[in-house]
């Protein structure tokens, strides 16, 4: 590393003429310096007065180089130093001293700017971070700059932190990345379950999840599931979603019902014929036999529709009276 003295312009000096001081100097043979240049009585103690000056560039933050001898003796000789113990068998390393912010200075950092769910499990980890040197008298934390917050079902993340400086103006600016892998609690089968098989409160749980794992309509509440059944075919462990479980069917074609309408001051009741399978909740259509109209409504049980508000009753055409004039009524 003497190559980085001598571009400083230590041997550059030579022809500026020598300098004579009467005292004798010391070699210091570990050096660390806290400022960009060296100086003689960084490498030189016991100078004479007015003997001290710079000679060259300093390591990077957190790096170090070594003067051999032969550089140092050319230096003494260069600059005047009495240096009576000059030998091409002594070295000098000189370390520009630095303050390493590392992976656990960082971390708590990112973890607040993603705003991370308090009831989430989660572990965020750099990828291929390593120490950055900053000047030792910058002893502020990290700063974020910027963020790119992982998208839902990613868990990458970059950002741009700071570390400001403590004599004003621009700070140590880095880049990280890394991931972001967070777990949350989902409602989840115990065990394996078949098609049109009805799901009990034994058969579901809340788990820990990760985030890319959650269908975006998954149930929220175990509760949610009990009373449903399985479209087909889920495997043990598997996210809920509503997509994946129907109402048991309480209706089906030519059950017979009433269907009920209740209005501000109105509540009617008729009698009817379902024409279409339906859980509870599910849409179907009433055919009633006294009107030969056919009305739309909701499930409420085996053997109650609710008529849907707003939607007129349609007039049983000739195709719909051949598939319901052989159906029962109430």
């Amino acid at each position: 590393m003497s190559r980085a003295l001598v571009t400083g312009g230590i041997l550059l000096l030579a022809g500026c003429g020598a300098f004579s001081f009467a005292s004798a100097a010391t070699l210091r043979t570990t050096v660390n310096v806290d400022h960009p240049r060296v100086r003689l009585s960084d490498l030189f103690a016991d100078l004479g007065k007015g003997q001290d000056t710079d000679i060259g560039d300093a390591p990077a933050l957190g790096a170090s180089y070594v003067v051999g001898g032969p550089q140092l003796t050319a230096i003494a000789a260069q600059f005047g130093v009495d240096w009576p113990d000059a030998s091409p068998l002594v070295s000098t390393t000189v370390t520009h001293t630095a303050r390493m912010i590392t992976a656990d200075d960082v971390l708590p950092v990112v973890r607040e700017e993603l705003e991370l769910p308090s009831d989430a499990r989660v572990e965020v980890a750099l990828t291929g971070f390593k120490p950055v040197p900053v000047p030792v008298a910058d002893q502020g934390a990290p700063a974020i700059l910027h963020i790119d917050r992982p998208p839902h079902g990613s868990e990458h993340f970059t950002a741009r932190l700071e570390v400001p400086s403590a004599k004003g103006g621009q700070g140590t600016a880095f880049n990280v990345s890394g991931t972001a892998t967070m777990e949350v609690r989902a409602v989840t089968l115990r065990h394996a379950m078949h098609l049109g098989q009805p799901i009990l409160p034994d058969d579901v749980s809340m788990t820990f999840v990760r985030v890319g794992l959650i269908p975006d309509d998954a149930l929220q509440n175990p509760e949610d599931a009990v009373g449903l059944e399985a479209r087909g075919v889920l495997a043990a462990g598997q996210v809920l979603s509503v997509s994946e479980l129907a109402h048991p069917q309480l209706v089906h074609r030519g059950s017979p019902v009433v269907a009920t309408f209740s209005g501000q001051s109105l509540h009617l009741t008729v009698s009817g014929t379902v024409l279409e399978t339906g859980g509870k909740g599910d849409t179907v259509h009433v055919y009633n036999a006294s009107s030969h109209m056919v009305l739309t409504g909701r499930v409420v049980d085996r053997t109650e529709v609710e008529v849907i508000p707003g939607i007129m009753p349609l007039s049983a055409d000739n195709r719909l009276h051949q598939q319901t004039t052989a159906l029962p009524s109430l």
